[in-house]
């Protein structure tokens, strides 16, 4: 079996991606699995940090770098050739590859999970070129995707080893990170991080509005924080739902953050957003897919 896990960057992901592996008793594509079918350079840069006497982090986070960190898939895709330039969105000529990757996980456990956010809004190719496959579609309010982005990059600006292993000390990341580190360009990277996910969500409605709600599981990220089981119930025609509440709750151990109000653009494409996850929620409640939730209007 495989389940995507999809979502923007800093949307919950990683924990969500952990939880649905341990809620279905499979494993999600990790940092060793970048190792085991990246190139040689990958592999070898990558082993170096995992081997390192001191622990090393991702950088964005401090989660410790191990062969068992959840990662995304698109770097291997990247490393290949195997995607469109300047890009870790999935192209069907990965397909084999991934393909290869998913069966060898779900050979071991049971059930490959996968994520990649460039593929947020392409879940409809995704589930083309994997007719077997489910997804997990995951929102989260703007503000707080911008607020997590914003300690991320920060952080990342200081702490730069994991990230110039994946990308191959590239120059253009080289720059970045510089530029970054000024506070006029720290200021500029985070308006047009801004722009870039407005606009990645406008696009993303239309597709994801489209998509087959027998296959798709609408969750809310928010939602999962305040009221895990029901907010994991959406997802109960793909997996054990409270099995996916249990783990999210015990996965996620940040902080509560009072994240500052958004503007006025912001705000009115969380309203469109919510709207198109209810529409699908109400199609599949219509359907009979999922049980209503208690406390759900018919």
């Amino acid at each position: 079996m495989i389940l995507f896990v999809s979502g923007f960057n800093r949307s919950g992901t990683t924990v969500l991606l952990e939880a649905t592996a341990a809620a279905t008793g499979g494993e999600p594509f990790t940092v060793g699995d970048l190792i085991r079918y990246g190139s040689p350079g990958l592999a070898e840069r990558l082993r170096a940090l995992v081997e390192a006497d001191e622990p090393v982090d991702r950088g964005v986070d401090a989660r410790p770098v191990t062969a068992a960190t959840p990662e995304e898939y698109g770097w291997l895709l990247v490393d290949q050739g195997l995607t469109t330039r300047l890009t870790s969105r999935f192209h069907p000529r990965g397909a084999p590859l991934l393909r290869r990757v998913a069966d060898d996980i779900a050979a071991r456990s049971g059930t490959a999970v996968l994520k990649n956010p460039s593929d947020t809004g392409r879940e409809d190719l995704l589930l083309r070129c994997f007719p077997e496959a489910g997804v997990i579609v995951t929102r989260r309010r703007l503000a707080g995707i911008c607020d997590s982005a914003d300690r991320a990059l920060a952080r990342g600006a200081e702490n730069t080893a994991y990230g110039m292993a994946l990308t191959g000390h590239s120059p253009v990341v080289r720059v970045a990170v510089a530029f970054q580190r000024t506070r006029a360009g720290a200021a500029l990277l985070r308006v047009l991080g801004r722009w870039n996910l407005r606009l990645r969500v406008l696009g993303m409605l239309r597709r994801t509005a489209r998509l087959p709600v027998e296959r798709v599981a609408f969750l809310d990220y928010d939602e999962l924080v305040l009221d895990p089981v029901r907010a994991a119930s959406w997802a109960g025609h793909l997996l054990d739902a409270e099995r996916l509440a249990k783990e999210f709750r015990a996965s996620h151990s940040f902080p509560a953050r009072t994240v500052p109000p958004t503007s006025r653009l912001d705000r009115f494409l969380d309203r469109r957003w919510a709207r198109v996850w209810e529409q699908g929620r109400r199609r599949q409640l219509a359907r009979g897919i999922v049980p209503a939730p208690a406390g759900t209007a018919g």
